[in-house]
C-alpha cells in the first residue's frame, strides 16, 4: 500500500538477495562500512527461535527497492522488563508481541541497524516512512534511536534510553595514545601477564572447544547481568550461528588465565570501523583479573594499527564501558503504537520496568 511517502512497504521474514544488497553499496560507504556487515546479518536471518524472528522491513517506489530496515519481533520479554519471576511471567503469559528497531551502530548484538537507503539524499524520507509505517501496522513498536533522531518519530512516546557508548581512535598513532588517561591500566596488563594471563585474537570463527566455552560464558553472564535482553534467546542463537560460520572480517579476541577460558568479545572489521558483535565473560569466577578492562586496549590497539576510526561498543551496560569508551552518544527510547491511548499507557507502564531503574539507568550519560 503507496503512503503519503509515495513508497510501499512490506514486512517479511526473508533478507536481502545479493542483488538487493548491492542496492545499498553507495549509503553503506556514506556510513563508512563495506558489505561485509551482510554475512552477520545472514546469520541472524539464520536464527529465528519460537519466540523471537528477525524481520526485513523493505520500502519500494515505482517497482525498485529504495530501503530496507532490521526489525526483531519479540514474544517473551518479561524477564527483560522485571527480575521479579512472578512479574515477569504474567508478561510472558501475555505474549503480546511487539516489533523491536535497534538503530543505533550497526551490527550491535548482531542484529542493530541504521536502516539502509539507495538513495542517500532520500535516507531520512524512508526512515522517517517506516517508523510511521510500523506504528499504523503494529500493536506496539519500540525504536531505540539516538535521541538527536527525535524529529523522525513525531508521534513517539519517549522514554531514556542506554548511551552509545564508543572508542575514537581516529587521532591516535599508537596504543599509548589511548591508554593516557588510565593510570592504572598498565598495572592491570603487568598483573594479568603475571597471573598467566593472556588475549589471543582468532579470526573467521570458533572451533567446537571455544564455541562452547563461549556459551557457557553466555549463561553465566544472562544469570549475573543487571540487563536481560528482550531478545535473549535470539542473541544466543545468533552468536553460536556466527561463531560456527566462517566469516573472513570477523575476529574474536579471547581472554585465558593459565589456559583457562575467560571471556571474549567479537567484532567485525567493517570499513572505517571495529564493531562489537557478541561477547560474553564468566562472571562465576572470584576474579579474571582484570580482563575485560584490558580487552578495550586490546581492540583499540587492534584498530589503531589496522587504520581504523573507532571501535563500537554498542550501548553502556556497565561501569566498566562507561569508564572505558572515549564518546558517548545519548539514546532514546521511541514507543509507537496505532491506538494511541495505547501508547500512552504502555509508555506508563514501561517506566515502571528495570529498563527505567535506577541500576540501568546510572549508565547515561
Amino acid at each position: 500500500m503507496m503512503n503519503q511517502t509515495g513508497y510501499t512497504y512490506e514486512l517479511s521474514s526473508t533478507f536481502l538477495s545479493r542483488k538487493e544488497q548491492a542496492v545499498f553499496g553507495d549509503y553503506l560507504g556514506r556510513l563508512g562500512l563495506d558489505s561485509g556487515v551482510w554475512q552477520v546479518f545472514e546469520c541472524l536471518f539464520r536464527s529465528g527461535t519460537r519466540h523471537t524472528q528477525p524481520h526485513l522491513l523493505r520500502a519500494s517506489a515505482n517497482g525498485k527497492l529504495e530501503g530496507a530496515a532490521i526489525i526483531i519481533k519479540c514474544a517473551r520479554y518479561g524477564r527483560a522488563l522485571f527480575s521479579n519471576k512472578t512479574l515477569a511471567g504474567m508478561v510472558n503469559l501475555v505474549r503480546l508481541p511487539f516489533y523491536l528497531w535497534l538503530r543505533f551502530g550497526c551490527c550491535m548484538d548482531m542484529m542493530s541497524n541504521p536502516g539502509f537507503a539507495r538513495d542517500p539524499e532520500n535516507a531520512d524520507k524512508i526512515f522517517r516512512g517506516m517508523a510511521s509505517w510500523l506504528k499504523r501496522q503494529s500493536l506496539l513498536t519500540v525504536i531505540n534511536d539516538y535521541s538527536r533522531n527525535a524529529g523522525l518519530y513525531p508521534d513517539a512516546s519517549v522514554l531514556p534510553a542506554l548511551p552509545h557508548g564508543l572508542i575514537d581512535v581516529s587521532e591516535m598513532t599508537g596504543l599509548e595514545d589511548y591508554m593516557k588517561p588510565f593510570k592504572n591500566l598498565k598495572r592491570k596488563i603487568k598483573v594479568f601477564r603475571n597471573k598467566k594471563g593472556m588475549y589471543h585474537r582468532i579470526d573467521k570463527k570458533l572451533d567446537n572447544g571455544q564455541l562452547q566455552m563461549a556459551l557457557k560464558c553466555f549463561v553465566s553472564t544472562a544469570e549475573k547481568s543487571l540487563i536481560y535482553l528482550p531478545y535473549q534467546d535470539l542473541y544466543i542463537k545468533v552468536a553460536e550461528n556466527t561463531s560456527s560460520t566462517s566469516i573472513p572480517q570477523v575476529h574474536y579476541f579471547i581472554a585465558t588465565l593459565d589456559g583457562e577460558f575467560l571471556g571474549y568479545q567479537a567484532a567485525v572489521q567493517t570499513g572505517n570501523h571495529l564493531n562489537a558483535l557478541h561477547g560474553a565473560f564468566n562472571r562465576d569466577l572470584k576474579t579474571t583479573y582484570h580482563a575485560y578492562d584490558i580487552l578495550f586496549a586490546k581492540m583499540a590497539g587492534f584498530a589503531i594499527e589496522n587504520g581504523l576510526r573507532s571501535v563500537d561498543f554498542g550501548a553502556v551496560i556497565n561501569l566498566t564501558k562507561q569508564k572505558m569508551v572515549n564518546q558517548t552518544i545519548p539514546m532514546s527510547y521511541f514507543v509507537l503504537s496505532k491506538y494511541p491511548l495505547f501508547q500512552k499507557t504502555f509508555n506508563r507502564f514501561l517506566k515502571l520496568t528495570r529498563i527505567q531503574g535506577d541500576d540501568q539507568l546510572k549508565f547515561g550519560s
